[in-house]
């Protein structure tokens, strides 16, 4: 009601109380506790959760990326930048 306004957030809420008497209230529950876990707030993330099958994904191989170790740049030196903010501070 917080995030939605109390009108709206009162319909969100009676339209996840009737799917939860269809798929049952524990699946409610669960999906709830997981869109907060996400940080998830609002209606369709918990009709999202509760009506989607989990899915179950075979572990992967780690890769290998040592590769990309030729993007590696060094970082920018900002001490010229920090001056100029010392400047501006003592006007």
């Amino acid at each position: 009601m917080r995030r939605q306004g109390k009108a709206e957030g009162t319909r969100q809420m009676i339209r996840l109380l009737q799917l939860g008497m269809a798929q049952g209230y524990a699946k409610l529950q669960t999906a709830a506790e997981s869109a907060l876990a996400w940080g998830c707030w609002d209606e369709a993330a918990v009709r999202y959760l509760l009506l989607t099958a989990p899915a179950s994904r075979p572990p992967q191989e780690a890769l290998e990326v040592g590769w990309l170790d030729r993007y590696a740049r060094p970082q920018p030196q900002v001490n010229e930048y920090d001056q100029l903010l010392a400047a501006e501070v003592q006007r």
